[in-house]
C-alpha cells in the first residue's frame, strides 16, 4: 500500500499535515483575538492530540470577551 509512495508524496502529506495542525494558531492570529498566545501554546502542547486541537479551534473561533471602556 504504502510501497509506492515517492519523497514528494511524503513532503506533500507533511506540509498538509502541519497546515491542519497549526489551523487554530492561524484563525486566532487572524482574528486578532486576545487570547492568541493562549491558544498557540495549547496548540502546540497539546495539539498532538484531538482533544487539545479541539479544544485549540475552541478557543480561537469564540467570541472575545466585551471590554469594558473605562475613563
Amino acid at each position: 500500500m504504502f510501497s509506492d509512495i515517492g519523497p514528494f508524496e511524503v513532503i506533500a502529506l507533511g506540509v498538509v499535515i502541519v497546515a491542519l495542525y497549526i489551523v487554530p494558531s492561524v484563525i486566532a492570529f487572524r482574528r486578532r483575538h486576545p487570547n492568541r498566545l493562549l491558544v498557540l501554546t495549547v496548540n502546540l502542547v497539546f495539539g498532538c492530540t484531538l482533544i487539545g486541537w479541539a479544544i485549540a479551534l475552541y478557543l480561537a473561533t469564540r467570541s472575545a470577551p466585551a471590554r469594558s471602556q473605562s475613563l
